[in-house]
């Protein structure tokens, strides 16, 4: 098409078109040869459960109401060859709170119960991604609400008693899946989350100076549970694959005056991401222990244990790499007169891989959960609670003759203690964790030469915890033992190298506070 302008302005703009609609052509003519652009997200939240309603005074009191489940949420965000980056989020809406109990009304009234808080909804997240040209994503991410805390208990003069506290909600349980599928030769990155939600807090025994009976506090919520469904990626032509799977489960709630502390939410993950691929293979799984709650004088929670374990038998990737991470959840504080804090979880970590088609790389992390505190600046008496123990082990193998130069087996084990709990005006403070681990890299090739095996094994026992304003023969707590096993081997004429690096933990100290 031709356009005639009769102006040096008009000709400009004449240009300027002219090259924005050839420019346009371009784009068109080649785009086939580009990857997706587009991106997919879904991000889907339940409603928070409604609070139950404060009780009216009476005598009694009126008891307070009961909250409402918070509402679950489900995201999905799946395609085929239209997507290159696909995300959901998911979550779930919070647990309702107990009411107050209503106060009692004339005095010498007892006063209304609280009512009971609400578990937290559940969430549930998925991504997933099948793709021909470029490189594909998918990330899901599932997280909850807090449960509904109790409602307090309603006031009372007189010889009335106080209302009892109402007990919490549970966190909410969550699940998170997502895979890549890549038929090209394209890289595929997976991220998977699933967090539980964190118990609610235990209501109070209700105000006042009533003397009579005996009110209770409410006991609180449990940490939820985490979980992670298919979790996967792929590479028909060689593309880097790298999976990720977290989970993490949620911490007990906290309770005051003789309610019970909540449970935190423990992780157990066995081969929960996987992956194929000609080129580079990198699996990464991780599990986190929710930590328990602090508490008065009713009992202790229980911290969330961690285990994470993978095993893998490659034939086909030129670089097996994988990583496996656990972590053990916090013992809760106790602010009592007496008792001992909480402990910590413990945690364990477990890679057992080989591969006969290249490098076998493993890393195997783990560390106690911390022990809790024991009183505090106002309140002491409790002893310190014992670190979490830790083990790590990892095994790698490889079969195959790798580039001169270059390792063709390493193992990595990294293990920590949980640190003991400090306390106030006590008599011992917390033990420090135990921690072990293990690390064995074998290259059995004999066609290799000038190649790496290496192992290494890092290992440190957790400190024992401080007493503070010490009483008269207050110890400090022990420091956690420690204790490695590293081996290498290599056929052919290769090297290999074996590591140890062990410290016990550091016993706590004795401050008198003078």
């Amino acid at each position: 098409m031709k356009v005639v302008f009769s102006d040096s302005s008009a000709k400009k703009a004449s240009k300027r078109r002219t090259l924005i609609s050839y420019s346009i052509s371009l784009v068109l003519t080649f785009a086939p040869c580009y990857q997706p652009v587009w991106a997919g997200t879904d991000n889907q939240s339940g409603t928070a459960g409604t609070a139950g309603a404060t009780g009216a005074l009476g005598n009694p009191g009126i008891a307070g109401g009961n909250g409402a489940v918070g509402g679950d949420a489900t995201a999905n965000s799946s395609t085929t060859n239209t997507d290159a980056s696909n995300t959901a989020n998911a979550n779930g809406g919070g647990g309702g709170r107990g009411g107050n109990g209503g106060q009692g009304s004339p005095t010498n009234s007892n006063g209304g119960n609280g009512g009971d808080g609400a578990k937290a909804g559940d969430a549930s997240a998925t991504a997933d991604i099948t793709i021909a040209t470029g490189n594909g994503s998918a990330t899901a991410t599932a997280n909850t609400g807090t449960g509904g805390a109790g409602g307090a208990g309603g006031y009372a003069a007189g010889t009335g008693a106080p209302g009892d506290g109402g007990d919490a909600g549970d966190g909410g349980d969550t699940i998170a899946s997502a895979q890549v599928v890549n038929s090209g030769s394209g890289a595929a990155t997976v991220n998977a989350t699933a967090n539980g939600g964190n118990g609610g807090a235990g209501g109070a025994i209700g105000s006042g100076a009533g003397t009579g009976g005996a009110p209770t506090a409410g006991n609180a919520g449990n940490g939820g549970a985490a979980i992670l469904g298919a979790v996967s990626g792929s590479s028909a032509s060689g593309g880097v694959v790298t999976v990720n799977g977290t989970a993490r489960g949620g911490s007990g709630g906290s309770a005051t005056g003789t309610g019970n502390a909540g449970d935190g939410g423990s992780i157990a993950l066995t081969d929960a991401v996987t992956g194929s691929t000609t080129g580079r293979l990198n699996l990464r799984q991780t599990a986190t222990g929710g930590a328990s709650g602090h508490v008065y004088s009713g009992n202790n929670g229980t911290a969330g244990t961690a285990s994470s374990s993978l095993t893998r038998t490659e034939t086909q990737s030129s670089y097996l790499d994988v990583d496996t991470t656990a972590t053990g959840g916090a013992g809760g504080y106790r602010y009592d007169t007496t008792g001992t804090a909480a402990a910590g979880g413990a945690a364990t970590a477990n890679t057992d891989i080989s591969n006969s088609a290249g490098v076998a790389d493993g890393y195997a992390r783990a560390r106690g959960g911390a022990g809790g505190w024991g009183g505090n600046g106002s309140i002491n008496g409790a002893d310190g609670g014992v670190g979490g123990d830790a083990d790590a082990v990892v095994n790698a193998t490889s079969s195959s003759a790798v580039t001169t130069g270059s390792y063709v087996a390493r193992a990595n084990s990294h293990s920590t203690g949980g640190a003991g709990g400090y306390t106030y005006g006590a008599t011992t403070g917390g033990a420090g964790g135990d921690a072990t681990g293990s690390a064995s890299a074998v290259g059995t090739n004999t066609g290799s030469s000038a190649t790496y095996v290496y192992a290494d094994g890092d290992v440190y026992g957790g400190h024992g915890g401080t007493v503070y304003s010490a009483l008269d023969g207050a110890v400090g707590g022990a420091g956690g033992s420690a204790m490695s096993n590293s081996n290498a081997s290599a056929a052919g004429q290769n090297y290999a190298s074996a590591d140890d690096d062990t410290t016990g933990g550091r016993g706590g100290d004795i401050n008198s506070g003078v």
